[in-house]
Order: C-alpha cells, then structure tokens, then sequence
C-alpha cells in the first residue's frame, strides 16, 4: 500500500514508519520538517504545512490510505489538531482519498480515572479540547475514517515481558501502551480494513 504519514517527525510516528516499510509498504511523510529517521532513505518526505490545504492536496494523490499521528507541544491553547484534520479531510476530498486512520488518546474517556479526568480538565485541558474537536470533526465527515484512542502511551516494553492488545476502554488509571502497538494496530486497521467509522479503544496487555 502507499501510505502517507503526517507526525511521522515525532516518536510515535518514527515507529510508524519504521513499521511501515518493514511490512512492505510505500511511505510517504508530510511536514514542516523532513523526515529525518532511520528509514529516511526508504520514504518519500514532503516539506509541508499539515494545516494547509492546497498543499496537502497536491501531496495527495496516489496514495491509499493517510496515517495521522500529529501532535502537539506545551500546555497552552492550541488548535494544531483539528485544525489539520480539516485541511486533510478536504485535501482528501479534493484528491480522492477515502482512508484515514488518526490518532486521540483516552483522555477524552470517561472511565480513565478520577485523577486522569481532573487532569484533562486542568493541565491538559488545552490539548484534550483540541482532540475533542478534530474527533467530532472527523466522524462527522464522510470518508472512511478510524479514530484511535489509545491509552497512556509509553516507550517499549520491558524486556521479557511479551505484548498483545486489548481492543475495549482502559477501565484504570494505570492502563498504558506502547508507541510499538499503537503503530501495530494502526497499520493492521489499514490493512485489514477494519474498524471503519469507528472510535475505537486499545489497551496493551503484559504477559
């Protein structure tokens, strides 16, 4: 498949890729700066504003399906995520690409905890309503939209310790997930066609 990638500067999104070629695919990177990873030789990488619709469009074409895992930086108010999400959705349109899997977090669940809840609500109250506002953007379009929330993400795994995902709502604080899964599971959702418009929740599982 040819995929392209937007937050691939970022270390989920280094995963991604990563994963991404390793699977065999076609990778494409969009980004206000070049795609500076192991694989750089391997991609594709377009400097670009992921705000910015015309310049999306122009990215777009030929491609299958975008994986987005942008983010943002800071604590202040900010409007990167769903301000991007408008300008893929129409870019999308523009350039006849249906597929889009992109990526939120737990904050926005209910049943995360009381300390998470206050701390979505105070600390990083910015960024949830940022993610709020590009999902409510998202699952109101018409593409063939997947959004993801995962919980708490980590770095890898410890070693011995093997790894499986649960696809249902972190019911604990203490829930988390590694960017490795999180990429697993983005790449087998495009892959399988699965989940299509829809929110779904992952979790990892430590054996």
């Amino acid at each position: 498949m040819k995929l392209f990638v937007l937050g691939a500067t970022g270390k989920t999104g280094g995963v991604l890729v990563a994963q991404a070629i390793a699977r065999g695919h076609s990778v494409t990177t969009f980004g206000r700066s070049p795609f500076a990873g192991a694989d750089k030789a391997k991609v594709l990488s377009i400097s670009g504003n992921p705000m910015n619709e015309a310049e999306l469009a122009d990215a777009l074409p030929g491609h299958d399906a975008v994986l987005s895992v942008l983010g943002t930086r800071g604590l202040g108010a900010t409007s990167v995520l769903v301000d991007s999400s408008r300008a893929t959705i129409a870019a999308m349109r523009k350039a006849g690409v249906r597929r889009l899997v992109i990526l939120s977090s737990a904050l926005l669940d209910s049943h995360i905890g009381l300390v998470n809840r206050i701390v979505s609500r105070t600390i990083l109250r910015h960024f949830s309503s940022d993610q709020r506002a590009m999902e409510q953007l998202v699952t109101a379009s018409d593409l063939d939209w997947t959004v993801l929330r995962p919980a708490r993400m980590t770095g890898s795994a410890p070693d011995g310790q093997s790894t499986s995902v649960l696809y249902d709502p972190p019911s604990e604080a203490g829930m988390q997930i590694t960017k490795e899964e999180v990429a697993r599971v983005m790449l087998d959702t495009v892959e399988n066609q699965r989940h299509l418009r829809e929110l779904v929740h992952v979790r990892g599982a430590r054996r």
